[in-house]
C-alpha cells in the first residue's frame, strides 16, 4: 500500500511510493486533476514500477527532480501553459519521456500539433489501457 513520503506531506496533491533503498524500480510520475484516475493508474503500474501521483500540476516539475523520474504522464487537455510546464519538467532531462492522455478536440488541430513536439506519446480517451502499458514499457525499457 502506498503512504505519503515524508518529503510530500507539505506538497498539496503529491502522494509517492514507500521505496527501499535496494529497490531497482524505474519510476514513473502520473498527473491527473482526477485523484481516481491518479489511483487506477497507480494500481495499474504499482507491480513494477514505483508510481508518484499528483493531482497539482505546479508541483509536476519539481516531483520529477526530487524523484528523479524516469517517465512522466500527463492527464491534461492541451494548452500554451502545459507546453510550458512540460519544458520544465524536462528542463533538467531532455531525453525524459513523457506521455499525454486527453479528449482529442478537431478544432485544436494547431495545439495537438504543437504538443507533439513536446512529447512522446499521445493517447486520445478513451484509449486501450493495454496500449499504453506497452508504451510505457517500450520507452523505459529504452531507459536502460
Amino acid at each position: 500500500m502506498k503512504t505519503l513520503h515524508p518529503e510530500a506531506e507539505n506538497r498539496k496533491g503529491a502522494q509517492a511510493p514507500d521505496t527501499d533503498a535496494g529497490d531497482n524500480k524505474k519510476t514513473i510520475l502520473l498527473y491527473s486533476p482526477d485523484l481516481n484516475f491518479c489511483f487506477s493508474l497507480s494500481m495499474l503500474f504499482q507491480d513494477r514500477y514505483n508510481v508518484i501521483t499528483t493531482t497539482n500540476l505546479g508541483m509536476l516539475e519539481r516531483l520529477a527532480a526530487d524523484y528523479s523520474a524516469n517517465l512522466v504522464m500527463v492527464d491534461a487537455v492541451p494548452s500554451e501553459k502545459l507546453i510550458e510546464r512540460l519544458d520544465g519538467v524536462r528542463g533538467a532531462n531532455h531525453k525524459l519521456p513523457v506521455i499525454l492522455l486527453y479528449v482529442y478536440n478537431s478544432k485544436e488541430v494547431n495545439l495537438d500539433r504543437a504538443i507533439r513536439e513536446h512529447v512522446d506519446s499521445v493517447f486520445y480517451k478513451p484509449f486501450e489501457i493495454a496500449q499504453i502499458s506497452k508504451r510505457v514499457e517500450d520507452l523505459l525499457a529504452g531507459l536502460s
